[in-house]
């Protein structure tokens, strides 16, 4: 049987807000390797005010209140941190591994093909439109998907336009889709200067998109 005064001790010393706090430290510690900067740098801070705190107190009721102070800061930015880390988890979780938001987009980027670029006629007059197949190999649904299409005449760049796909909402896993997009000849130029300005080549590449959680 513990004796009260042992028991009451040690229930005193998990109660107090530095083992608290230093086990929240310990702990998250061990969790920032797998969670990016955000927390990380959460981390760095709780340590340095513990460390400025042993050393700018000069009485033990001092370093207490001080840490009572600090342990109820660090709760809030600790989960700000967690936040963070967390969210940068949603939605990239294979297979049991974690990974960051830039790698998965990296490695799905990778996997998103558009093929069969070429120029058709536009039914508006002052236009020329470009079609191509996008397909998505990768293993995850995307949305929100922006191309860049560079055009070319005689092999020189004449022209870039970045363009959402809006019809496109959800480019399901293994999907492909067709998608057309308008690139408007200015009114204004001559028609020498039309002619110029008139691409006979285009490449198309995907800029970004966003993954659906």
């Amino acid at each position: 049987m513990v004796h009260p005064f042992l028991r009451n001790t040690i229930m005193k010393i998990f109660n107090s807000p530095i083992f608290i706090t230093i086990l929240v430290i310990i702990a998250a510690f061990v969790l920032k390797s797998q969670i990016n900067t955000g927390l990380a740098s959460e981390i760095r801070g709780a340590y340095d005010e513990i460390i400025s705190i042993a050393e700018d107190a000069t009485s033990d009721a001092q370093k207490t209140k001080a840490i009572q102070d600090f342990a109820e800061q660090i709760g809030t930015q600790v989960k700000s941190g967690f936040s963070i880390g967390f969210s940068s988890m949603d939605g990239n979780i294979k297979n049991g591994e974690i990974k960051d938001k830039d790698a998965v987009f990296l490695e799905a980027k990778k996997k998103i093909q558009v093929t069969d670029v070429k120029e058709v006629q536009s039914e508006w007059p002052g236009r020329q439109s470009t079609i191509f197949k996008i397909k998505n190999n990768s293993e995850y649904q995307i949305k929100k998907i922006r191309v860049n299409l560079e055009f070319f005449r005689n092999g020189e760049l004449i022209d870039v336009k970045n363009e959402y796909l809006h019809d496109v909402k959800i480019l399901d896993i293994g999907e492909n889709l067709f998608v057309k997009v308008d690139r408007r000849i200015p009114n204004k130029l001559s028609d020498a200067e039309k002619e110029k300005f008139t691409f006979d080549a285009v490449e198309v590449t995907v800029l970004s998109f966003a993954i659906k959680e």
